[in-house]
C-alpha cells in the first residue's frame, strides 16, 4: 500500500457510497456511477483504491460495503459537509442548492485539525445570539494566539474596507 493515500476524490466516492448505503448497508458500482454521473470504469478504479486502503469491501460484480474504518471516516466527512452547507444556508443566507455546491467544493481533502476547528466555529455560529458573544471572542483570540498574533494584520483589515468594491 506504499504511496497510496486517500485523496479528495476518493473521499468524495467514500461519502457517496455512505449516502447510497445508508438504507441497506450496501450499494453497487452502478448505483455510485449513476449518483455521481461518471463511468463504471471510473467507479471501479476508485473502488479498488478504497478496498486497498481498507475503507470498503467489494468483490467483482458484487455489493460495496463500508468497513468500520470507512463508515467512521465517511460519517465524519459527511457531517463536515453538512455543517458547511448549513453554515452557508443559515448564517450566510444562500439557497440550499448553492450551499450544497459550496460545501462539496470546500470539505474534501481537509485534515483532521481543520475539520475540528470548523466544527468548533460551526457550534458557535449556527445559532449565534448575544449569549455566545464571549465564546466567539474567546475562539477568535485562541486562533490568533495559535498564529502568534495579537491583532488582525492591517492587510487583512484593508480587505474588509474593500467589501463594497468587490460587490
Amino acid at each position: 500500500m506504499a504511496g497510496k493515500k486517500l485523496t479528495p476524490t476518493l473521499e468524495n466516492y467514500l461519502v457517496t457510497i455512505y449516502k447510497l448505503s445508508k438504507k441497506d448497508g450496501i450499494t453497487r458500482v452502478s448505483d455510485v456511477a449513476k449518483s455521481k454521473d461518471v463511468s463504471y470504469p471510473s467507479v471501479t478504479t476508485a473502488v479498488k483504491k478504497l478496498v486497498d486502503l481498507g475503507y470498503i469491501e467489494h468483490e467483482r460484480y458484487g455489493f460495496i460495503k463500508l468497513t468500520r474504518k470507512g463508515r467512521r471516516l465517511a460519517i465524519t466527512i459527511h457531517n463536515g459537509e453538512m455543517r458547511v452547507k448549513y453554515f452557508f444556508m443559515y448564517v450566510i443566507g444562500f439557497p440550499e442548492n448553492r450551499a450544497q455546491q459550496i460545501a462539496e467544493m470546500m470539505i474534501y481533502g481537509l485534515d483532521h485539525e481543520t475539520r475540528k476547528q470548523l466544527r468548533r466555529f460551526y457550534a458557535l455560529m449556527i445559532d449565534f445570539d448575544e449569549s455566545k458573544t464571549q465564546k466567539l471572542i474567546k475562539f477568535l483570540k485562541e486562533q490568533r494566539e495559535k498564529l502568534g498574533v495579537k491583532n488582525v494584520p492591517k492587510e487583512a483589515l484593508k480587505l474588509k474596507i474593500r467589501l463594497k468594491e468587490d460587490d
